[in-house]
C-alpha cells in the first residue's frame, strides 16, 4: 500500500525528514502507479483505493458506494431464499467473484426484519479472510456500479471467515458461488 497525501502538511508530517516529498497531481500519480494500492492520508483518513478504483477514476467512471449498518442482535428476522429475481446481480457476482481467489463462497439470502421498521433486504454474505473483506467491499460495491445493477430490494453484505461455521443466514438463502 503506497501512502499519498492531500495535503503538504501530512506528507511533511509522515515522512519526518526521512524521506523526499514530491508535489504531482492526482491524475499523474494514479497513471504512475497502475497496478498499485495506494492509502490517502494513512495518519488521517486512510482511505484505501485499490487498483479496480483507480482504473474507474482514471476512465472517468463513478465508484460505488457504502453505508454501515447493524440490525441488533434483539431483531427477529424472517430468512427464505431471494423472492425477486437476482439474475443481473449473481451474474455481477459471480464474473468478480471467480477473479478474486480471495473468495471462498458467496450467499444470497432475503430478510425480513420483525421491527418497527419491517424492512425486506438482500442480505450478501461472502465468505473470505478478514485481510481481504474490505478490498472486496470496495469491489463489489465498485461492481454494482459498473454494473448499473437495478434491484427490486435494497442489499446488504456482510462477511464470514473461511474457518467459522455457516449460519441460519446462509443456510436459509442461496449459494450463488463456491464450492
Amino acid at each position: 500500500m503506497l501512502p499519498f497525501f492531500s495535503d503538504k502538511g501530512q506528507a511533511e508530517e509522515a515522512a519526518s525528514n526521512a524521506a523526499l516529498i514530491v508535489a504531482m497531481s492526482g491524475r499523474d500519480l494514479f497513471e504512475l502507479t497502475q497496478g498499485a494500492s495506494l492509502m490517502l492520508n494513512p495518519n488521517v483518513d486512510a482511505i484505501a483505493l485499490y487498483p479496480p478504483e483507480i482504473t474507474a477514476i482514471l476512465e472517468g467512471r463513478a465508484l460505488g458506494s457504502f453505508a454501515m449498518d447493524e440490525i441488533p442482535a434483539e431483531t427477529e428476522v424472517l430468512i427464505g431464499p431471494p423472492s425477486v429475481s437476482t439474475v443481473a446481480l449473481n451474474m455481477i457476482l459471480r464474473n468478480l467473484f471467480q477473479q478474486e481467489a480471495t473468495v471462498k463462497a458467496a450467499f444470497l439470502t432475503e430478510l425480513h426484519r420483525q421491527d418497527e421498521s419491517a424492512a425486506v433486504i438482500l442480505l450478501l454474505t461472502v465468505v473470505a479472510a478478514k485481510a481481504h473483506q474490505e478490498r472486496l467491499l470496495q469491489l463489489v460495491a465498485l461492481a454494482f456500479k459498473a454494473g448499473a445493477l437495478k434491484l427490486a430490494l435494497p442489499i446488504d453484505m456482510r462477511f464470514l471467515e473461511p474457518g467459522e461455521s455457516l449460519d441460519e443466514i446462509c443456510n436459509g438463502g442461496v449459494q450463488i458461488f463456491g464450492a
